[in-house]
């Protein structure tokens, strides 16, 4: 037999080595956010304060001094009062694409430009997880031991801690994927009262993707964006009250001059299209403005353990 015509005979002229999916497949990743997670202090947005820093004033009030006795007729003394100021500085993030008129016009599964800005509302939340997560490790106190697996104790060490330290719930713990699977094995080995409550899809509904569910009365929210610590060897999460950590944003006024701007709502991202018609390439630059910080260092217990 001869002159069949076959499909590796007209691969590449008269057919199609390959054919597209009609639909993107995201690639593999964590896109769990904590940018409006209610344990975070939200300092609101900077524009038009006259700083691009916020100061929090920390003053002992409200029980933080007690009343001392004194004899009848006699003076009191002045009680110092104990105050502090923590700053949130807000400055850029920024990510830039660039497609050509080419990759565009020839799109068939939606990779354009406008996806290409659409993605950028992503980078912004998970660079404000990604700033959240990198305080995990500022605080003083710890718990856990580093080369060493996280266990049911360490947990309970970090949750003791804020206890002692009169740290006012509800308390949410941040932990690395690694962390979480070591904790919940070593809830295999456990007995007793205390049951972890995992997450339904009812819970991840409120709470949003990430939200690893309960236990003993402490909300698990998991990130792979949990900084490592020790050189690499270990994970550094935390468990923290309200307030432990703050964030501030900033959103640019109406830019004088600029091209096509686009403001997605409900987010600070500014995004902006930039033309470099030589080479025929369509710029897409997303500008973010931000800052973390750690508030009070008694609010929050790091936890660090094998990574």
């Amino acid at each position: 037999m001869a002159n069949e015509v076959l499909f590796a005979d007209l691969s590449g002229s008269a057919r199609l080595a390959a054919v597209l999916h009609q639909e993107i497949v995201l690639k593999l990743a964590d896109r769990a956010s904590l940018h409006m997670h209610p344990s975070i202090l939200r300092l609101g947005n900077v524009q038009g304060r006259g700083s691009s820093t916020v100061q929090i004033p920390v003053v002992g009030l409200d029980g933080h001094d007690i009343m001392a006795p004194i004899a009848d007729g006699s003076a009191v003394s002045n009680t110092a009062l104990t105050e502090a100021g923590v700053n949130v500085s807000v400055a850029r993030q920024a990510i830039q694409y660039s497609i050509s008129d080419l990759a565009n016009l020839t799109d068939s599964v939606g990779l354009n430009v406008a996806r290409l800005a659409e993605s950028m509302v992503g980078s912004t939340l998970m660079t404000a997880t990604s700033l959240i997560c990198n305080v995990c490790d500022d605080f003083t106190s710890t718990s856990g031991s580093s080369g060493v697996d996280m266990s049911v104790d360490d947990f309970y060490s970090a949750q003791f801690q804020l206890t002692l330290g009169s740290v006012n719930g509800p308390y949410v713990c941040i932990l690395h994927p690694r962390q979480l699977a070591d904790f919940q094995a070593s809830l295999r080995a456990e007995a007793g009262p205390s049951q972890f409550v995992a997450a339904t899809q009812e819970m991840l509904n409120i709470k949003g993707q990430g939200f690893a569910g309960m236990f003993n009365g402490v909300e698990i929210f998991v990130s792979s964006k949990v900084p490592t610590a020790n050189a690499g060897a270990d994970r550094a999460g935390c468990m923290m009250g309200y307030g432990a950590i703050a964030m501030a944003e900033g959103s640019p006024y109406a830019i004088t001059g600029a091209g096509g701007i686009v403001q997605p709502a409900g987010t600070p991202l500014v995004v902006e299209f930039e033309r470099d018609a030589s080479s025929a390439l369509t710029k897409i630059v997303g500008n973010y403005y931000v800052g973390v910080a750690k508030v009070q260092d008694a609010m929050g217990v790091s936890i660090i353990t094998d990574a």
